[in-house]
């Protein structure tokens, strides 16, 4: 390990599970994602986690920026070794159910998946799911799971984001302990993450009927084309299927999506 490389203050123990049996816990950070994988580099067994009270340079998709100040969320990026899948959808599809699941159980109120990784609460952000995966060759992958899950963040705080998200703080009307969050959501992840192994179709049945996006008229921006259309459904895979004006099926693996109208 690098003499520079951030300490971790403690190490919190979940001895029943597989994944975060281990959590690395820092103070603050620039990113999760990029300490899971510094130590992933360095041996880090699969299911470790890194836990930040605060970042400075969080990842989204398409390199935008999280960040969150001292225990407004719950920061957790995940190493998973040779994940049982060939492609990163699955692993969202596990960690946004393992997140609506688990927001639920502490708030009582039913959440929405917007395709492709975010988890809504009456159509306001409280969740993002990132992940990134290295192949080394056919049987050698890792895959690091980014989490940012709004716990105690006060939303009115900040005008650019009072009508784009919420947190369960927002929704109980009191703070709520971290830890008791992460033991929560670790025990979801654990239990989504074998359903995708033993039964994935069950998985994906569930996670498609938490979709808002399905049957609504939406455009998507990938990286470098913009399509608008109506969201007809799923794949097996977890991709997207949308009808164009066209009539074409287009088959997309990630984008934004904005709803019309």
């Amino acid at each position: 390990m690098h003499n520079d490389s951030p300490t971790p203050k403690w190490e919190h123990f979940e001895p029943n599970l597989i994944l975060g049996a281990h959590v690395l816990c820092y103070d603050e950070i620039d990113s999760t994602m990029d300490i899971a994988w510094m130590w992933a580099d360095h041996g880090a067994p699969h299911g470790v986690a890194v836990r930040a009270s605060a970042q400075r340079a969080g990842r989204g998709r398409f390199s935008r920026r999280w960040v969150s100040g001292p225990d407004e969320s719950l920061l957790l990026s995940l190493v998973l070794r040779n994940p049982p899948v060939a492609v990163d959808a699955p692993i969202a599809v596990a960690a946004t159910l393992a997140i609506a699941d688990t927001v639920t159980a502490i708030t009582s109120v039913e959440c929405g998946i917007k395709w492709p990784n975010d988890v809504q609460v009456g159509g306001k952000k409280i969740a993002g799911v990132l992940v990134e995966t290295r192949v080394s060759n056919p049987r050698d992958s890792t895959s690091v799971l980014g989490i940012g899950l709004n716990v105690n963040l006060d939303p009115r705080s900040n005008p650019q984001l009072q009508d784009l998200a919420t947190s369960i703080a927002n929704i109980t009307g009191k703070p709520s302990k971290l830890n008791m969050v992460q033991s929560s959501l670790l025990k979801s992840l654990d239990s989504a993450f074998n359903e995708m192994q033993v039964n994935p179709s069950s998985l994906m049945d569930r996670w498609r009927s938490s979709l808002s996006t399905i049957g609504q008229e939406i455009t998507i921006h990938e990286r470098n084309r913009t399509l608008t259309g109506v969201a007809i459904d799923v794949d097996h895979n977890g991709y997207l299927l949308l009808r164009t004006r066209d009539n074409l099926v287009h088959v997309l693996a990630e984008g934004d999506v904005t709803l019309r109208g």
